[in-house]
């Protein structure tokens, strides 16, 4: 089979496109711009155009897309004139997952982390499975993606509701927020209403967040885990300088002590959620505990980019960009590095989330130090919106936290050069990650 991909530079669809060139099928699509995946791909012999033109079909048997892709996409045009069968990416993955034993971790958040925990945990303890993660992982031969065999891991994105139909064996829900809410018809209930329906579909064992108020009132009969409540709890967590420990048990046993080194209570739920999850697999607790110990972050998952010793300036880069993700951020990195500033630079991902979330962007971060606000990613979205990034900079004004505006690069980087003594984040889920490569890049070599 030939396959063409609509935006193969993305992190789901390389990894599929990845999949299918090692089983043997022609690959190659196109990508609206250059980026670290696209070259990667190139590199394994994957042709990527840059940029969607009529002119870059090869007689191709399917054409896969994603939600982001449009009608009037001239490729996707082309392929409805030539009668070209046309997918999308989570149809495509989904009959992946069919043909083996599958794990399926979704939620709201830690879903990439989680899933990085629960692959790492299974390689290591002989197991060797096929791996779709939504982010980049060293402990994936490809980044996002790993050839296996003996079962399939996946991260199940659940933005669009397509995951609702998906009927895996093992599965991770992490929690239920009200997030991208513009594909359920902006009905929180909605939302709920296809984790629930998820949630029957599981073949073997569904594993969810006790304490999560929204998981609580949607799942019955699942295996839990938590911090108050649940099946798996962590108690005793202790912070230390750029590490963590918790204790773990399974109902009244005894699990023992597990140490992580990467911050957040977030990540400890996270941990807990995989612990769960692989001891129900029947991995051995002292090949979990080691597993997690010697776990590194996904990419843009509190992943340092240098250090400016001449300003002792640590710089971090995070995607986190929904409230709760933000605020359990600055704590992890207040923990990490006690008494010490925590700086932002945040960049709001969608016109449409700022206006859902009314106001809470600015309450999530006012426990930062000092923040500077980037130019809105506006993620395709079109159309008319009375609101943008300023609307964050009113919020924080109104809780005294000292904050700048910043459209473009050059000056979060003036403003960066004035500070001393401080952890740096820089958090979203658009190009921020760019600046904060170019300013550790600048600033981390210029001494």
């Amino acid at each position: 089979m030939k396959y063409h991909f609509i935006g193969i530079g993305g992190i789901g669809m390389s990894g599929l496109a990845m999949h299918l060139a090692s089983e043997g099928d022609q690959v190659y699509g196109s990508n609206y711009e250059e980026n670290e995946r696209v070259a990667y791909l190139r590199g394994k012999g994957i042709g990527v155009f840059i940029g969607h033109s009529y002119e870059n079909f090869e007689k191709p048997d399917v054409v896969v897309r994603t939600t982001a892709i449009k009608q009037g996409n001239p490729e996707l045009e082309r392929a409805i004139f030539e009668s070209v069968p046309t997918i999308y990416r989570m149809e495509l993955l989904k009959s992946l997952l069919l043909r083996d034993t599958s794990v399926c971790i979704t939620g709201t958040d830690g879903k990439t982390t989680t899933t990085a925990m629960v692959s790492k945990i299974l390689i290591d303890s002989g197991r060797d499975p096929t791996v779709f993660l939504g982010g980049i992982n060293p402990i994936l031969k490809d980044g996002n993606y790993r050839k296996g065999r003996d079962l399939i891991v996946s991260e199940l994105d659940e933005s669009d509701g397509f995951f609702a139909s998906f009927k895996p064996d093992f599965a991770v829900i992490t929690n239920v927020r009200g997030d991208h809410l513009e594909h359920y018809d902006n009905s929180f209930d909605n939302l709920k209403s296809h984790f629930r329906y998820f949630s029957r579909s599981v073949g073997k064992l569904l594993v969810t967040n006790a304490d999560d108020p929204a998981s609580e009132r949607i799942f019955t009969d699942t295996l839990t885990f938590g911090r108050d409540r649940g099946y798996y709890r962590f108690t005793d967590r202790s912070t230390g300088i750029m590490n963590q420990t918790f204790r773990c048990f399974r109902g009244n046993e005894d699990l023992g002590l597990f140490k992580l080194m990467i911050p957040g209570e977030f990540n400890v739920y996270n941990a807990t959620a995989a612990i769960a999850l692989t001891h129900e697999m029947g991995v051995p607790t002292e090949s979990i505990r080691n597993s997690l110990e010697s776990y590194r972050s996904v990419d843009r998952r509190f992943t340092f980019r240098g250090l400016d010793d001449f300003r002792n300036l640590f710089f971090f880069d995070d995607y986190a960009h929904t409230p709760d993700e933000i605020s359990s951020t600055i704590r992890g990195a207040r923990e990490f590095f006690p008494g010490k500033n925590v700086i932002v630079v945040f960049q709001p991902h969608r016109y449409s989330r700022l206006v859902r979330e009314n106001g809470r962007f600015a309450n999530s971060l006012k426990d930062a130090t000092e923040v500077c606000v980037f130019k809105l990613y506006e993620a395709y979205e079109k159309g008319q919106y009375a609101i943008d990034e300023t609307e964050v900079l009113k919020g924080l004004s109104s809780y005294g936290v000292p904050a700048v505006h910043a459209v473009n690069y050059s000056e979060i980087l003036e403003w960066l050069e004035k500070k001393r003594d401080a952890v740096i984040l820089f958090l979203g889920a658009g190009d921020i990650t760019e600046a904060s490569k170019m300013s550790a890049l600048k600033l981390c070599e210029a001494h």
